[in-house]
């Protein structure tokens, strides 16, 4: 506890990380009612033409704008250490490699886990809003709060990934593009051949998280059911953070 402690008095003790994470929630929060206030502009459809889930999901939206910021905060975060050096002061008092490692994906893993708490349910109330301004009958409850603790889970597993990426790189740059490229990726396996996509879409954290939050189509190649996307998301946890221990553990400091 006293390793998480000092890991967290690291980050609160400096004001233009009070302020970063501040400025996190503020920007979530937003960017979920600018989206729908410009929706007009951007699918070419009022908002009052769309279904009241996909109002909502809009608003929601905000919450990758925060685990974007987030991811980013992390892998500087931590990079500036090796970088820096500082890493080997902070390691002569604390020697325990693991043990440090550990602290720091604790600390992460909560701040991840209230922004997006925060944000998701901000966003969730936002597009109630929206949905009652255009006049729409609200989404059921059990389909709304189901979508909210999926969502919830992106930037908590986003930021745990980011720990993972600076231990493996040893820089903030590295830190940054591989959490930023798995984010991504869904995006490029939609260019695979039809057969490599039926392996690949799967296994990736992004159906996972649609399946969790019950925007992933039965039958589609997203959908993978909850228990196998538990499992997807723990396996891709599990690797990275196997991989950054190991570097970690023989990077000579």
């Amino acid at each position: 506890m006293r390793m998480i402690h000092a890991e967290w008095q690291k980050i609160w003790s400096v004001r233009s990380s009070r302020i970063y994470l501040a400025a996190t929630l503020l920007a979530g929060i937003l960017a979920g009612v600018l989206f729908s206030l410009t929706i007009r502009v951007t699918q070419g459809r009022p908002l009052a033409e769309f279904e009241p889930m996909q109002i909502v999901s809009v608003n929601m939206l905000g919450v990758d704008v925060a685990s974007i910021f987030l991811l980013l905060f992390i892998a500087m975060q931590i990079g500036r250490e090796f970088q820096e050096k500082t890493i080997q002061s902070y390691l002569s008092a604390t020697p325990a490699r693991v043990r440090y490692f550990f602290a720091k994906t604790a600390v992460f893993f909560l701040i991840a886990l209230v922004t997006g708490v925060v944000v998701a349910l901000s966003t969730q109330l936002s597009g109630r809003f929206f949905v009652a301004s255009v006049h729409k009958q609200m989404p059921p409850s059990a389909e709304l709060w189901q979508f909210t603790a999926g969502v919830i889970v992106m930037p908590v597993f986003y930021a745990l990934l980011t720990v993972c990426a600076p231990f493996s790189a040893r820089n903030t740059a590295g830190g940054i593009a591989a959490p930023v490229f798995v984010l991504f990726l869904p995006e490029l396996a939609r260019f695979f051949p039809d057969m490599l996509q039926a392996t690949t879409i799967p296994a990736l954290p992004a159906s996972a998280i649609h399946t969790l939050s019950g925007t992933a189509e039965k039958g589609s190649l997203e959908y993978t059911g909850v228990m196998a996307a538990f499992l997807v998301l723990g396996s891709w946890l599990l690797l990275s953070g196997t991989t950054a221990i190991w570097k970690f553990r023989k990077l000579d400091i």
